[in-house]
């Protein structure tokens, strides 16, 4: 099985969103950062690349909080919290759609978005430092 990571940036009561432009079942879908390991890398050093390539964040990894499977069963999914370092954003349109900063609460209006990423802002991510 592959490694994934999906990056969590915090703001108060608010966490940072994409809505993927990648075509396929989950484009148009709300989530994280989110992008494969890539061989010879770590998850650490994904999630630090991922935030760069997607919205040209600079961020600082801080602790892996949660791992699942993505909905098609092809990844492990390893939930990193990150800090941010640099939050201007430069938006890469083949990865990103668009992006927000949304509560828990604003997450469950959106209509596309995955299972796990709400179970994960539901339950883990209330106790995270902000970023």
């Amino acid at each position: 099985m592959k490694d994934a990571v999906a990056v969590v940036l915090k703001k108060g009561e608010k966490y940072l969103l994409i809505r993927r432009a990648k075509h396929g079942a989950a484009e148009d879908y709300w989530c994280p950062i989110t992008g494969a390991v890539e061989d010879g890398e770590t998850q650490d050093q994904a999630v630090t690349r991922e935030a760069r390539e997607e919205l040209g964040l600079e961020v600082s990894p801080q602790q892996k909080v949660w791992e699942c499977l993505t909905d098609d069963k092809e990844y492990v999914l390893h939930w990193w919290h990150a800090q941010l370092v640099d939050d201007t954003v430069a938006l890469n349109p083949l990865e990103v759609k668009e992006y927000r900063w949304l509560t828990y609460d604003e997450m469950l209006k959106l209509e596309k978005m995955f299972d796990a990423d709400r179970k994960f802002f539901r339950v883990i991510a209330p106790d995270l430092k902000d970023s």
